[in-house]
């Protein structure tokens, strides 16, 4: 069936299966300039192969969804139809979802039901399809259209082209992991049951597992990576307890999973949609479904491992190789899963440190330009050196590669250019192993007394407000400490979350005043929306804000519970937005650029664009790096740099 309306005019409804669509329909398919549909790649996709339908040229399509999630919205049309509050003649018809159970799919036998075996409810099937047209042209009235410009529009028609290129997959990889990972769980929870005489059967059991380790004297809150992690770290641990932790460790790699996915959801041995246009709330980068190319697990193996690992895999002999890991290596390989189809090879390049580059560009933080400027120009060293020697007040000359130091510059710089205190740097410490303990012992002498005296003081203050996070007193205030240097030797940025937070607080409060904040970023707000405007001339939106002295708020989808509800924030959480709405601005630029110079982009996986080109010398990184850095035409100023490779299968 067709549900269709003109404008703001009456809604018809055709259905297909009793009658051959009208000619005004097709009169007013081809007068259009623009097709509207709520999920545009499903019209465009269903139409497209109907044989007598009219082709519609992918530049004339439009979307609700995408309109709606440019601004910061959900894509769901009965979440929008809550959200704006509208009333039950123009808000989506909540029946619809058991009318498309009952119609939409197969009868155990594989037929499907019909107009004629089910004829009163395929009636109110009519009646569903003209009431989405309805809700779709109501939340179109309803929604803002600042973000609705003929480039972001642009971004979107690449977009489906992306999502309809697909990517292709190595199918024997697929199968052989799924075979090879589903005999290791298999061996490993005969272990399991071993290890705790029957008394837990698979290491799934996650109660039942923790209930036996409380029975011999070992104590965990939960069964989390980083919990394991750190408990085996405990000498004291009976022996059979850390076998158990480790087999748990590796049963639990989920991430296998998706060679499943891949063998179940492939078409001709390409995986498609894998991107949400404007997924990631607010900010406008993409997000990833299926595959979720976006949370793909890092490596834990070198290159030359993993390489490995796909050949022994392919070939059903991984067990050969290495019978004590197959799930980490599985894990590891799942980039591999992805590569060149026929005749083409796979292009990447990766935007370098761009959230850092573009922070301090927007706060006019220059010495870190011109820093990052020499480090491109190979005439400096890192900017990890950098934020530990600027720190400490040492010359980055100092330290080599390979120095401890080095990574506590980087935990400093991933944890704390967004506001992040004691808890963001512990957090990060932990995801890149850097062992508080050691820490402390190493960093406390160095560390100079007035900050040593502030760290002091704040600890007293944690401890009132309970935001010790379970540290012991001498590593909380290291952390601190080192919080505290970080700030000091970032003048700019300090000041940009003052600037940002006050510019905010005041827009809340004045309708249709514009506040700046440094050169880039203005702050308003429209109605009931807070406004950030970005230097590309896009807006970061934020519905119903609220503020005072204390507090500030918006409502949003929760990403726990997927709720529309009021979500607490604060300054660096919106220089977070900011830094991540720009680098999405770029890399949405350097990718248009390069779909119209052949490349054929086919995956965003953060700030990294993958192309699929002819398999020719035309094709290069170096090319597609340039493309990437050197298309946004307004960020003038931010020293970007980029890098990739040129391959047959994807890789980190």
């Amino acid at each position: 069936m067709v549900q269709w309306a003109v404008d703001d005019g009456l809604v018809h409804v055709e259905d297909l299966t009793a009658q051959k669509p009208s000619a005004e329909l097709m009169i007013s398919i081809s007068k259009a300039d623009e097709i509207w549909a709520h999920g545009a790649e499903f019209d465009r996709s269903v139409l497209e192969t109907t044989d007598w339908w009219p082709l519609i040229e992918w530049e004339r399509w439009r979307c609700t969804m995408a309109l709606c999630r440019m601004h910061g919205l959900p894509g769901a049309l009965n979440k929008l139809s809550t959200i704006f509050k509208l009333p039950d003649s123009e808000a989506k018809d909540t029946r619809g979802y058991q009318l498309i159970l009952l119609f939409c799919i197969p009868r155990k036998d594989g037929l499907y039901n019909d107009r004629h075996s089910h004829p009163k409810e395929w009636a109110e099937f009519l009646v569903y399809g003209d009431k989405d047209v309805v809700a779709m042209r109501a939340v179109w009235r309803k929604c803002p259209k600042w973000n609705a410009t003929p480039r972001m529009w642009a971004f979107w028609h690449l977009d489906q082209r992306m999502n309809a290129r697909g990517v292709a997959v190595d199918l024997l990889l697929a199968q052989q992991c799924v075979k090879a990972t589903t005999a290791a769980k298999k061996r490993m929870g005969d272990r399991t049951a071993e290890l705790t005489d029957n008394e837990v059967e698979r290491t799934t059991q996650r109660d039942r597992l923790l209930a036996y380790m409380e029975d011999h004297g070992v104590s965990l809150p939960d069964l989390k990576a980083d919990t394991v992690e750190r408990r085996l770290e405990d000498e004291s641990l009976p022996d059979h307890i850390k076998e158990l932790l480790r087999v748990r460790q590796q049963a639990s790699k989920a991430s296998t999973a998706k060679y499943q996915r891949a063998i179940n959801q492939h078409v001709g041995g390409r995986l498609r949609n894998l991107l949400v246009f404007c997924g990631a709330a607010r900010t406008g980068r993409w997000a990833g479904r299926t595959l979720q190319p976006q949370n793909l697990p890092r490596p834990k193996h070198a290159q030359w491992e993993i390489d490995l690992a796909i050949r022994m895999f392919r070939l059903g002999e991984i067990d050969l190789y290495n019978t004590e890991n197959t799930l980490g290596l599985a894990s590891s390989c799942l980039r591999g899963l992805i590569v060149a189809g026929e005749g083409s090879k796979l292009v990447t390049s990766d935007l370098k440190n761009i959230e850092g580059r573009i922070i301090a560009w927007v706060s006019g933080e220059q010495w870190k330009l011109d820093a990052f400027a020499a480090y491109d120009r190979v005439e400096g060293p890192d900017l990890y050196k950098i934020a530990y020697a600027r720190a400490f007040n040492i010359d980055p000359k100092e330290i080599g590669d390979e120095d401890p130091r080095r990574q506590i510059g980087k935990v400093m710089e991933l944890a704390l250019q967004y506001y992040g205190g004691v808890g963001a740097f512990c957090s990060m410490a932990e995801v890149y192993g850097l062992r508080l303990h050691e820490l402390a012992a190493s960093a406390w002498p160095v560390i100079p007394l007035a900050f040593k005296s502030q760290a002091a003081t704040a600890w007293v203050k944690a401890i009132k407000r309970r935001r010790t996070y379970g540290l012991e007193e001498r590593i909380w205030t290291v952390c601190h400490a080192l919080v505290l240097m970080w700030r000091a030797a970032h003048p700019a940025i300090t000041t940009f979350w003052a600037q940002l937070d006050t510019a905010c607080r005041m827009a809340i409060n004045v309708k249709g005043k514009s506040y700046k904040v440094g050169e880039q970023i203005t702050v308003d707000r429209q109605d009931n929306w807070l406004r950030i405007k970005l230097p590309s001339g896009r807006y970061l939106c934020y519905p119903a804000p609220k503020g005072d002295d204390y507090t500030s708020s918006f409502l949003g989808v929760d990403p726990y519970t997927k709720q529309w509800v009021r979500i607490s924030t604060y300054s660096g959480k919106r220089a977070q937005n900011i830094a991540e709405g720009i680098g999405a601005d770029v890399l949405m630029d350097g990718l248009l650029a390069a779909d119209d110079a052949g490349y054929n982009p086919v995956l965003s996986v953060h700030d990294e664009a993958i192309t699929e080109p002819p398999d020719d010398d035309n094709f290069t990184d170096k090319g597609l790096s340039g493309l990437l850095v050197g298309s946004s035409l307004w960020a003038d100023g931010i020293p970007l740099s980029a890098k990739g490779f040129t391959a047959m299968r994807y890789r980190k």
